[in-house]
C-alpha cells in the first residue's frame, strides 16, 4: 500500500496509542503527573476513558522506573494498557515516545503526554482527519486552561489548506507569509509509525515538540485537526483549580436547567461540587447525601412549630441544591453512569413523598391536609412520569422538580404549609394534564 492509499484508509485502521507519563516538579519526587487528581479522578483514569471512548483499542503507558503507584493504578483499568519502564526516563520525552513506539502493534499511532486532559469526540475527530500525520490545534488560544507557568505555549504557522508549515515557541519557517495561521498545539498527536522513525531525533534530550518540527522541517508531512472541546496541559496546582473551574461551567450545569436552577439551585451547588470532587467523592455517595439531608428536612416540617418548619424549609432548598451536586460530579469526572442516573431518579420520589408527607403532618394531618396532600404527592409522581415517557420527544413539562421544592419550602418558612401543598397539587398536575395532551399527539405523528 503506497502513501496516498494509506492516508485514504487510515480512518478505519485499528489505532494504539502511546502515552508518556510526565514528571513534575510541582509533586513528590518520581510521581509521574498523570496520577494527580483533576475533578475527583487521576489524570491517568481520565485519559484512558476519553481513549476508550474514541475507539483506541490499546495503549502503552511509558514511565520512569519509580512506577510501582502507576502500576497500581493501571490494574483498575479496564482498557488494554501495557506499562513500560524506561530506564532512562531523564532523558527527553523524545526518547520515552520511541521507547513506546516500539512496543506498539499498529502502524498508525496516536502520542499524549501525560500531562495533558483532552475529550474523546476530539480524538475521535483527530483520527479520522485526513492526511498521515495530524497534529491536534486549538485556533481559539483563549480556551486553554494552565500550561502556561511562565512558559511559552507551543504554536504552529497552518497554511490555508490546513497543513503546518512550521512548529515551536515561535515558529519561523513562512512565518512572514500573509495567509499563515497561527494556532496552539493542543497535545495529541496521530502519525505513522515508520514516518516518525525517518525522522527521529539523534539527540537523547530532544523533545517529542522537537520530533515533531522535524516531521515539518524533513517534508514527512503534517497536517492540522482543529479541537471544539475543552483541553489543558497541567504544572501546577494553580492550574489544577483553574480547569476544575472551567470543567464545571462546561460540565456542571445542563442545557435543560430551569430558571430555579440556574438562579439558585447552580449557585449553591456549584461551590459544593468543586469542593467535593478533591475528595475524590463517588456520585452515588453525593446522591445519598441529598436523599439525607431532604429527608431530615421532612421531619423538621412534620414536627410543625414555627422554628422547625423554618429550619425543615432551609432544608428542602438545601436538599434540593445537592440533587445537583451528583450530576456535576458525575459529568466533571466523567463517572456518569445508567445506574447512578436511575439511583438518583428513585431516591428523588421517596424525598417528594417524604416532603409532601412533612407538610401533611406539620400542618395538622386533618382530612384538608390529607387530601391536598395526596392531590400533590401525585402531581409530583406523574411530572416525572411524563417526562420519563417522554424522554424521546420535545415535550418537556413546566413544574420541574426544583420549582416544586422550592414552593413547598417558600410555604415552610411562611409559616403556611397547606397553600404550598394546594399550590403544588394544582400546578403540578394541570402541567401533568397539557404534558399528556403533548405527548399523546407527538406520539400520534
Amino acid at each position: 500500500m503506497d502513501s496516498e492509499e494509506a492516508s485514504e484508509r487510515h480512518g478505519s485502521a485499528p489505532v494504539d496509542a502511546v502515552l508518556v507519563a510526565t514528571t513534575s516538579t510541582n509533586l513528590p519526587v518520581g510521581q509521574p503527573t498523570v496520577l494527580r487528581r483533576v475533578g475527583g479522578v487521576t489524570l491517568l483514569h481520565r485519559a484512558l476513558a476519553s481513549l476508550q471512548r474514541a475507539g483506541v483499542r490499546r495503549v502503552v503507558v511509558v514511565a520512569g522506573q519509580r512506577s510501582e503507584r502507576l502500576q497500581a493504578a493501571l490494574r483498575t483499568e479496564p482498557l488494554d494498557v501495557e506499562l513500560v519502564v524506561d530506564p532512562d526516563r531523564q532523558h527527553g520525552t523524545a526518547a520515552a515516545v520511541a521507547v513506546g513506539l516500539a512496543r506498539v502493534d499498529s502502524d498508525r499511532c496516536l502520542v499524549i503526554m501525560g500531562d495533558h486532559v483532552f475529550e474523546s469526540s476530539d480524538v475521535r475527530r483527530l483520527l479520522a482527519a485526513p492526511g498521515r500525520n495530524v497534529l491536534a490545534v486549538d485556533r481559539d488560544p483563549g480556551r486553554q486552561v494552565g500550561g502556561m507557568a511562565g512558559r511559552l505555549p507551543l504554536r504552529a504557522d497552518l497554511a490555508p489548506d490546513g497543513s503546518v508549515r512550521a512548529l515551536g515557541t515561535r515558529p519561523a519557517a513562512d512565518g512572514d507569509a500573509a495567509d499563515n495561521i497561527r494556532v496552539v498545539d493542543a497535545g495529541l498527536t496521530v502519525a505513522y509509525r515508520e514516518d516518525l522513525l525517518a525522522v527521529a531525533p539523534t539527540a537523547p534530550d530532544a523533545s517529542w515538540a522537537h520530533w515533531r518540527r522535524r516531521l515539518v522541517d524533513e517534508g514527512a508531512g503534517l497536517t492540522s485537526s482543529e479541537v471544539t472541546g475543552l483541553w489543558a496541559s497541567l504544572d501546577s496546582a494553580d492550574d489544577v483549580r483553574g480547569l476544575e473551574r472551567a470543567m464545571w461551567r462546561r460540565y456542571g450545569p445542563k442545557p435543560t436547567d430551569g430558571i430555579v436552577a440556574r438562579l439558585v439551585n447552580r449557585r449553591i451547588s456549584g461551590p459544593l461540587t468543586r469542593q467535593l470532587l478533591r475528595t475524590g467523592m463517588h456520585p452515588d455517595v453525593a446522591t445519598v447525601l441529598a436523599f439525607t439531608v431532604t429527608l431530615l428536612a421532612a421531619g423538621l416540617l412534620g414536627w410543625g412549630n414555627r422554628w422547625s418548619m423554618l429550619a425543615g424549609g432551609l432544608g428542602v432548598v438545601l436538599g434540593s441544591a445537592l440533587d445537583g451536586v451528583d450530576g456535576e460530579i458525575a459529568r466533571v469526572s466523567g463517572r456518569a453512569s445508567r445506574r447512578g442516573a436511575t439511583l438518583d431518579t428513585l431516591l428523588d420520589r421517596y424525598a417528594d413523598l417524604a416532603v409532601v408527607l412533612g407538610l401533611v403532618v406539620g400542618a395538622g394531618a386533618t382530612p384538608t391536609t390529607w387530601a391536598w396532600g395526596f392531590a400533590a404527592a401525585c402531581g409530583c409522581l406523574l411530572v416525572s412520569y411524563v417526562h420519563a415517557v417522554g424522554r424521546d420527544t420535545d415535550v418537556r413539562l413546566l413544574f420541574r422538580r426544583e420549582f416544586r421544592l422550592l414552593i413547598f419550602a417558600v410555604a415552610a418558612v411562611a409559616g403556611t404549609p397547606l397553600w404550598g401543598l394546594v399550590v403544588v397539587a394544582v400546578a403540578a398536575n394541570a402541567d401533568v394534564v397539557r404534558g399528556v395532551v403533548l405527548l399523546l399527539r407527538a406520539l400520534h405523528r
